[in-house]
């Protein structure tokens, strides 16, 4: 059977409306939010990450290069320059106004309502699973929080979002080419903005190629969508890999990476395995790696010692300023041999870290910013029974999805994209640096909503049943609608 598409690619135009009139109701009532937030506290959206984003975008601005701050002669190497080219745009056209940062973000979120609108549409079949998980994404307050902080997390949803329907739209073209490279540049563009997909290119490529084996009928298209997919990925990402050999002597895409395994993950382990706490376990690491460094260096390891404890959770000593990749990459070696040498401890710490993503509701940090308090009690364990019954309906809408797909290659591929990027997105950020997991779903929340949408037709069409009802399930099929047709390539 061939892919079914209906003559407006996107859905039928009333859902597209529909959606479209949601999306407007989230973009009004996010920007009067963060305009009436800003005014009554200009600092209710500060954050620890704020001067790391603000910095980098002032030296865009003002300088013309991707440094550390305005006047600065150290090129920044933690932070990508998606997001802060984002913010120094639009200091360019407000004065530097972070609440005019704020209003675009709100602005740009409806894109987000509108691109699951259609992702529920193209996974489902169904108008019906369209408008809910747009309803999901809309009503999270989560989703509405991250608006008014500078932080990747908002423009990443719009991003990562449109990356997962770049990748279905492929997967129901034949693996039309055109579209495998519009899903690399999807794929660049968030990861620009938030390096945590900087490896996910290799699922694609490893999921096309599961394809060409199962059918041997698809090995060239298979092999011409991955060509598609990755290339862009690999030459576009590699180009700031190239900048920063250059500019601070590694090749490493961004230095949050060793960040992450050096000051998060190791320092747990270093903690969990010497029994001390983790902050005395990163200033430990921290002393250890600029001995090492000054050993390697020829240096006097006394010379302008740092104050360890204030470099302790990653940030560059001025000490070693000019050699910032050497820095970085040494703490990243030294990470991974403290990872290997505890394999028990890194699975359990993966373990609590994907537990944290899934059991946090994220409405006590919304709260915190749009009242300025901590929520009552009723109002936390609402959180909580929301959240987890999304993520329980969404269990159920991805594994009967799939199930039933097995005989549609197209959508059968779709799905496993858009499952396989939650999946990666959960694990990659699985470790201590997902204490505040709720953060790090934020992303990802469409993808939950879409999927959580599909299961509650399913509970809907078992309900249905269990009254007599003769209705079908809805939402787990691609059916041709009456004014449908039959496309079989899309090249």
């Amino acid at each position: 059977m061939g892919v079914v598409e209906a003559r407006d690619p996107i859905g039928t135009r009333r859902t597209l409306v529909v959606g479209l009139a949601l999306a407007a109701a989230v973009v009004v009532v996010r920007v009067a939010l963060v305009l009436a937030i800003a005014t009554a506290d200009e600092h209710r959206g500060d954050s620890d990450d704020k001067a790391s984003y603000v910095g980098p975008a002032r030296a865009l601005l003002h300088d013309g290069d991707f440094d550390r701050d305005v006047g600065s002669a150290v090129p920044e190497f933690v932070r990508t320059p998606g997001y802060p080219a984002f913010v120094a745009a639009v200091y360019q056209v407000s004065g530097e106004s972070d609440t005019a940062v704020y209003v675009v973000q709100a602005m740009v979120s409806g894109v987000a309502v509108v691109l699951v609108v259609v992702l529920g549409r193209w996974l489902s079949g169904s108008d019906a699973v369209g408008l809910a998980a747009g309803v999901l994404v809309a009503l999270e307050p989560g989703q509405t929080a991250v608006q008014g902080f500078v932080g990747t997390e908002a423009l990443a949803v719009v991003l990562v979002t449109l990356a997962v329907c770049a990748g279905v739209r492929f997967a129901r073209s034949d693996l039309a080419p055109r579209w495998g490279v519009a899903y690399g540049l999807a794929l660049v563009a968030a990861t620009y903005v938030r390096p945590t997909t900087f490896y996910f290119a290799a699922v694609p490529a490893l999921l096309l190629g599961i394809t060409a084996l199962r059918d041997p009928g698809r090995r060239r298209a298979a092999g011409r969508g991955a060509v598609a997919v990755v290339v862009p990925c690999v030459v576009l990402l590699g180009a700031w890999n190239v900048r920063n050999r250059v500019e601070v002597g590694s090749w490493r895409f961004s230095a949050i990476e060793a960040v992450n395994v050096y000051w998060y993950r190791a320092a747990d382990v270093v903690a969990e395995r010497d029994g001390i706490g983790f902050r005395a376990a990163r200033i430990e690491l921290t002393e250890d790696l600029e001995r090492a460094l000054a050993r390697d260096l020829g240096r006097d390891p006394g010379r302008e010692e740092a104050d360890h404890e204030a470099y302790a959770s990653g940030q560059l000593p001025p000490t070693w300023e000019d050699h910032q990749g050497t820095y970085y990459d040494r703490a990243h070696r030294s990470g991974l041999d403290e990872l290997r040498s505890e394999p028990v401890l890194v699975v359990r710490q993966a373990v609590d870290g994907v537990y944290s993503q899934l059991v946090q509701s994220g409405w006590v940090a919304a709260s915190n910013y749009l009242t300025g308090d901590d929520p009552p009690a009723p109002v936390r364990a609402t959180g909580l029974a929301v959240v987890w019954t999304v993520e329980a309906l969404a269990a159920l809408g991805m594994v009967t999805a799939s199930r039933r797909t097995r005989t549609e290659p197209a959508q059968r591929l779709a799905h496993a994209l858009t499952i396989s990027l939650l999946a990666y997105t959960l694990l990659a950020s699985a470790g201590p640096e997902a204490a505040d997991g709720a953060r790090f779903r934020v992303p990802v929340w469409p993808i939950w909503s879409v999927y959580a949408a599909i299961g509650a037709t399913i509970v809907a069409g078992w309900w249905q049943r269990r009254r007599g009802s003769p209705e079908p399930e809805p939402g787990t099929e691609t059916e041709p609608e009456p004014d449908a047709e039959v496309i079989t390539t899309d090249r």
